[in-house]
């Protein structure tokens, strides 16, 4: 059976397509990846990634390889972290072809800096916390905003901070220098807390700097975290027990980093951090399609007390 893309997201065929991959389907999976690519020409550098991923995972390494190549001559171009630090790509990434793509594309890559003000939503009440997600290498403001709005239902103000630092000729946005993101959210962080208790979360890379600075220290005063879908890349260890904070981990079933987030999990469990990893079913890197319900759920957990007040 053929799948429609009419009213379909891509982020939704993604979903379609990891299901399609963990059933066997392979030749679907890689048919309706192409469909994509053509369906959404805006968002070129992202579905020429995408194509490039499935055919990886299907043993296609040589057309991946030739996917990327072919959209680099047509203009497209991605940070180098969004090639080298991804998981579906292992098979091409020690390849002397691949890594001549990587240094074309670093070379577009549009370097200009800007300065955009963070999104917030306010609850119906008075707040009982305040969220600070963080987003990922590729990323938007606008829908990955919307995607933690559900907070509000947890009572929670969300304010979402975003890089200034473009990561695909897409548009999209991603932390590229962590020690300004770190300054950058640690400031923002200090204007939007004042007396209400903290959660640092995010996706992805946003996942990793959330769980990183929480047990660091970094950001003043953070009570709890909350991060889907941390990366195996540099993911931080945990080296001691902590009364002041709470957890929450969202990993994918069918996620490549869930292995990196179960060990991440089990060592908070050993040094007595109370937490909680969700292993998300026919899930891959992404979204749930359920997040809306989760996040409050979490917050809950994170903040228990916040809910009674």
């Amino acid at each position: 059976m053929t799948t429609s893309l009419e009213g379909v997201f891509l982020g939704q065929l993604k979903h379609v397509v990891v299901e399609l991959l963990a059933d066997g389907r392979d030749q679907e999976a890689r048919d309706l990846a192409w469909r994509a690519r053509d369906r959404y020409p805006r968002q070129r550098a992202l579905t020429a990634l995408w194509v490039a991923e499935t055919l990886c995972r299907v043993g296609d390494p040589d057309t991946a390889v030739a996917v990327l190549g072919e959209a680099l001559d047509e203009g497209v171009w991605w940070w180098g972290e969004v090639l080298t630090i991804n998981p579906p790509l292992a098979p091409i990434q020690d390849r002397a072809d691949f890594a001549e793509i990587v240094r074309r594309s670093e070379e577009c890559r549009d370097r200009t800096d800007v300065v955009v003000a963070p999104t917030v939503h306010e609850p119906d009440s008075e707040p009982v916390g305040v969220l600070v997600p963080l987003h990922a290498r590729t990323d938007r403001l606008k829908s990955f905003a919307r995607r933690w709005s559900s907070a509000r239902d947890a009572g929670f103000r969300v304010v979402v901070p975003q890089s200034g630092q473009l990561t695909t000729s897409d548009g999209d946005v991603g932390w590229v220098d962590e020690r300004l993101a770190r300054e950058q959210v640690a400031g923002l962080c200090s204007e939007v807390a004042g007396d209400l208790p903290l959660v640092l979360a995010g996706y992805s890379q946003g996942a990793r700097f959330a769980l990183e600075w929480s047990l660091a220290g970094a950001i003043a005063d953070v009570a709890g975290f909350v991060a889907l879908c941390p990366p195996e890349d540099r993911m931080p260890v945990v080296t001691g027990s902590s009364d002041r904070l709470r957890g929450y981990v969202l990993t994918g079933e069918h996620d490549d980093d869930r292995p990196a987030a179960e060990r991440f999990a089990a060592d908070l469990a050993r040094n007595g951090v109370s937490s909680v990893l969700d292993v998300m079913a026919a899930t891959g890197h992404s979204y749930p399609a359920d997040f809306a319900q989760r996040l409050p759920r979490a917050l809950t957990f994170v903040l228990p007390g916040a809910a009674n007040r």
